[in-house]
């Protein structure tokens, strides 16, 4: 079999990843990944397919490859949920007409939330289907290396929880809110969430103050204290458009409990940060023990120590810990047992590489 190369984007709200990978039979051979800051609700729909454009030209172009040279490209969307649209259907569609400006339409192929990827025509009207599904390609290309496991994905926005059985995804949502209900999709993550979406009340002085409800700060600020991530990982702007530095993190912290740097001591602050972090903690803690409850009801398999594998910027400092919390040990890391490169664009990594496998998979059958 001649060397594959595919194309996987995650279109997302904010960001938008980038991957190729040549696959040589079942293989990677070479894999690059790029990832753009893009937000919709603050871009001008017209900006769409230059942004597809910039992050394609990044990952092809240093790595001295051409657009033509890919052979199939491969979709997952979530962007639709933006309120940069009235509905997820005009989400979609806008996305789709910006992609057919940048690709060959033949060559697209999008993730549904059935386990299996549309072509643009049937795309188009089924676009429902394939509203934030990207969870869905992440799980299908983890299945081929893993038959059973719970995946975890926690990244800077939100968390999937999802449990895989013969290699497949066996959630019981299928769309966010009936993920959302389920418990297997979790609004929380590493950089976006706001701090009152976490707690109302923070510890300052022997007593417990009620924060400001302005979006004077984000947990990226609370992270970069923590030094859960780096400066280069706080990759979503920030509260006030000021630096990620840690000064000025600091001091967008002071500000929800209506003070600043002159007035508040980095002590004081160190033990907000602190408290936000294991209030954090708890919602991610009680969300995977709800999670577990119902799957261990549903499938006694996974009662005896699943397996489970983490992924995502916040893999480490929100989904190892809260698994701690609970007494499970036996996890894995997602980018050690697919070979990809890093955590930050596994969903780019995933959606491509789900897509060449049941490609694999039907031409197999076919020759058959």
């Amino acid at each position: 079999m001649k060397p594959v190369n595919v194309l996987g984007l995650d279109i997302g709200g904010a960001n938008t990843k980038g991957a190729l990978i040549k696959f040589e039979n079942s293989d990677i051979i070479e894999s690059f990944s790029d990832i753009e800051y893009f937000p919709f609700w603050e871009r001008t729909l017209k900006e769409i397919p230059k942004m597809l454009k910039k992050i394609v030209s990044k990952i092809t172009y240093k790595n001295e490859l051409k657009l033509k040279n890919v052979d199939y490209v491969a979709i997952a969307i979530t962007a639709e949920l933006s309120d940069a649209f009235k509905t997820k259907r005009e989400g979609i569609l806008t996305i789709l007409t910006a992609l057919e400006k940048v690709f060959d339409s033949k060559k697209v192929f999008f993730i549904s939330n059935s386990n299996k990827f549309l072509d643009f025509k049937t795309t188009k009207i089924e676009y429902n289907s394939v509203a934030a599904a990207n969870w869905v390609s992440t799980a299908l290309f983890l299945g081929h290396f893993v038959s059973q496991c719970v995946l975890i994905d926690a990244g800077s926005t939100t968390i999937d929880l999802i449990p895989i059985s013969n290699s497949i995804p066996i959630t019981k949502g299928k769309d966010d809110v009936s993920r959302l209900i389920n418990h297997e999709l979790v609004y929380t993550g590493g950089l976006r969430a706001t701090i009152p979406s976490i707690t109302h009340y923070v510890p300052y002085k022997d007593n417990m103050v009620r924060i400001s409800f302005e979006k004077f700060a984000l947990i990226s600020d609370v992270h970069r204290i923590l030094n859960n991530i780096s400066e280069e990982e706080y990759i979503n702007d920030t509260a006030d458009n000021r630096t990620k530095s840690l000064n000025d993190s600091y001091a967008r912290i002071a500000r929800i409990i209506c003070m600043d740097l002159d007035t508040v001591s980095k002590e004081d602050l160190d033990k907000i940060v602190n408290y936000i972090y294991e209030k954090q903690l708890e919602i991610v803690t009680e969300e995977v023990k709800l999670f577990l409850s119902d799957l261990i009801l549903r499938f006694p398999a996974f009662k005896s120590e699943p397996l489970f594998v983490i992924t995502g910027l916040s893999a480490d400092f929100l989904i190892k810990k809260s698994l701690e919390k609970l007494g499970h040990n036996n996890f894995k890391y997602y980018e050690k047992i697919t070979k990809i490169p890093n955590r930050i664009n596994s969903s780019a990594y995933a959606v491509a590489g789900a897509l060449f496998f049941q490609l694999k998979n039907l031409l197999t059958k076919n020759e058959s």
